[in-house]
């Protein structure tokens, strides 16, 4: 008996921790069917005056059960649980009773089982878990066996015996446990475990003392509520609070102090801006085909409208349109060839290494297809971890690895985007920042900051938590030829159903060329480069970007030009970290320049994560914030 104990209570123990458990409901009353498997514990005692000789024996054989139950709740706690049905109480016993005899017996106990059980739910909170005691009554239905007694000198056998009339009503305490599953809102799956413990036996006869069964079952009950199912009112809590406090609105200025924006000024001069293109196309992990987010595919959708001349100046769009920048140039120069590398991050590595080869012939079947590509010219091969990966220990940073890399020697494949205009709305500051604290003790569960001009929406920043300063880099012509303010509205939503929002404006101030002219006022040209990419991690200037600095910045600089040099980062890692990082970077390029051009002012910053110049939740835009921009601005004479 104790170790049939011990076998029920590890798998109670199973039950209850093994299981991730959901929100318990309070059922409806509820009706169905029940049925599963019982291992059937005899525990035996024959006397010996039957035509077999006496001997002790206790075995285990399998057994079935099903009927009806119905479910009666009293409340959130106790439920009155009636079962009727049949049982079956098999067992096969087999003793050897002397050295050379040998006694088996095939009982076939049937009973019409009635259980009336109290159910205890919610005992363990936030589950679905229930208890069960009660009893189980059996009425015999079939109280047969064989018996076979086989020695050296004869073999005897008993064939479909009845036990005698002293066969007596069964009796057993019902313990165990269930797990309540909601197939729909009122039909409910509970599997269910119990032992019953037997407190009768099999017959009074004196050829049977001492025969009780106990059962282990396993079983499952599938009911349907009887009354419409509601859902478990839940007192809201009417102490939660948020408020919104005024933001900070800020920018830097040239010695990185932060001051507040009184006012946005939107100036009309000459401009010219350098946007780097990443040699990469970023997919998904597990898988070979990009997502919209990370590239635009034009050329599959509208073939031959796509044109590096229509695309924004903006350095996010410009790199979601990298095959068919690449696409355009190839067809351009037709004596150009270049390899793409698939590569995996640490994850698919072990799991699928045959992704980084799909990924690269993902790249060259569409410059093929869509582009004419002659497919010579492109070598697509399957790579492991990238030569100059991001960070495999961080999420962000190792799914950055699941890419395909672009390698070519022809410069013109990769070169940069430049944008010109003689005029261009430019803002200063160029970049606004946007602090605001709220104070709660709910979760953010959604926050959204809206810039408008005009009553239209500019640009949009949103997400999950509470906001951390949020950078608005303000792009060439985003903002309108005119003295309109730029509104914004803030809004902050918590997971219990809060809401505030709150607004304003900053104003701003236009100069156009003939304002400029009317009031005597000085005008510029402002050039504006990003070098991408410094690997992840790493200030050291590569070739590839001083020979951008060499063939494009250095001609932009004149004699009274003054040079702003801005280092930034990802979000990867430390944060005071991230700022030495870019302060050596900016520091890098300021060495680098300054040994092609003396005698000029240099302005050198490191911004690090402080300023989110790019989205940091894409790949992209992690990517393009390893950077240095720099600043030639030159007073016109």
């Amino acid at each position: 008996m104790l170790k049939r104990l011990s076998v029920i209570t590890i798998l109670f123990a199973f039950l209850f921790n093994g299981i991730a458990f959901s929100q318990a409901k309070e059922m409806p009353t509820n009706i169905g069917l029940f049925g599963g498997l019982g291992l059937n514990m005899h525990s035996t005692s024959f006397a010996g005056s039957m035509d077999f000789p006496p001997y002790n024996q206790s075995a285990t054989s399998l057994g079935g059960f099903f009927g009806i139950i119905g479910n009666f709740p009293i409340n959130e706690t106790y439920t009155i649980s009636g079962r009727l049905g049949y049982n079956s109480l098999y067992g096969q016993l087999s003793s050897n009773t002397g050295s050379q005899t040998t006694t088996t017996i095939d009982a076939h106990y049937d009973y019409i089982e009635i259980s009336p059980i109290l159910q205890l739910h919610n005992l363990i909170s936030n589950t679905p878990v229930y208890f069960l005691a009660g009893l189980e009554l059996g009425v015999p239905m079939n109280m047969k066996y064989d018996a076979t007694v086989t020695n050296p000198s004869q073999t005897q056998s008993l064939t479909n015996i009845d036990v005698p009339d002293q066969k007596l009503t069964r009796i057993a305490i019902a313990l165990g446990a269930g797990y309540i599953i909601d197939l729909t809102k009122n039909i409910f799956l509970m599997p269910e475990v119990s032992y019953r413990l037997p407190l009768s036996k099999v017959s009074n006869n004196i050829d049977f003392p001492d025969w009780n069964i106990g059962q282990l079952r396993l079983g499952v009950n599938l009911t349907f509520g009887l009354a419409k199912y509601e859902e478990p009112v839940t007192e809201t809590k009417e102490n939660y609070y948020m408020n919104v406090e005024t933001p900070q609105i800020s920018y830097y200025d040239e010695k990185m102090n932060p001051r507040p924006v009184d006012k946005i000024k939107v100036e009309e001069v000459q401009y010219t801006e350098l946007f780097p293109l990443i040699p990469y196309i970023f997919f998904p992990n597990g898988e070979s085909v990009p997502t919209a987010e990370t590239q635009v595919l034009s050329a599959q959708n509208a073939a031959g409208e796509f044109s590096i001349s229509k695309l924004p100046p903006d350095a996010m769009k410009i790199n979601s349109y990298t095959l068919d920048i690449i696409g355009s140039r190839m067809k351009e120069n037709k004596y150009s060839d270049m390899t793409v590398t698939g590569t995996l991050n640490s994850k698919e590595l072990k799991t699928n290494k045959k992704l980084a080869k799909e990924r690269a012939d993902f790249v060259k079947n569409y410059l093929v297809g869509n582009y004419g590509v002659d497919a010579s010219r492109i070598n697509a091969i399957g790579g492991g971890f990238p030569t100059k990966p991001s960070n495999k220990n961080d999420a962000m940073g190792d799914i950055e690895n699941s890419r395909a890399e672009i390698t070519t020697k022809d410069p013109e494949i990769l070169k940069p985007i430049i944008i010109s205009a003689d005029k261009e709305r430019i803002t200063t500051p160029q970049i606004i920042n946007f602090n605001v604290g709220i104070s709660t003790n709910d979760t953010i569960a959604y926050w959204a900051l809206k810039y408008y001009q005009a009553g239209n929406e500019i640009s949009k920043f949103d997400g999950e938590g509470m906001p951390k300063n949020i950078s608005w880099q303000i792009g060439p012509n985003q903002l309108e030829a005119s003295q309109t303010p730029v509104d914004w509205e803030f809004t902050a939503k918590s997971k219990n159903g809060l809401s505030k929002t709150i607004d304003g404006s900053i104003p701003v101030d236009y100069f156009s060329f003939s304002r400029k002219k009317t009031e005597n006022l000085p005008d510029k040209i402002i050039s504006k480069f990003s070098l991408v990419l410094f690997d992840f991690d790493s200030p050291v200037l590569r070739e590839k970007e001083k020979a951008i600095i060499d063939k494009y910045i250095v001609p932009a600089i004149s004699a009274n030009s003054t040079i702003q040099i801005y280092g930034y980062t990802d979000i990867i890692g430390d944060p005071d970290y991230n700022k030495t990082l870019a302060t050596k970077r900016a520091e890098s390029v300021h060495k680098y320049l300054e040994s092609k051009v003396k005698n000029v002012q240099y302005q050198t910053f490191g911004v690090g994560e402080s300023v989110l110049i790019f989205n940091n939740n894409l790949t992209t835009g992690r990517q393009l914030s390893r950077t240095v921009q720099i600043y030639v601005v030159t007073p016109k004479k």
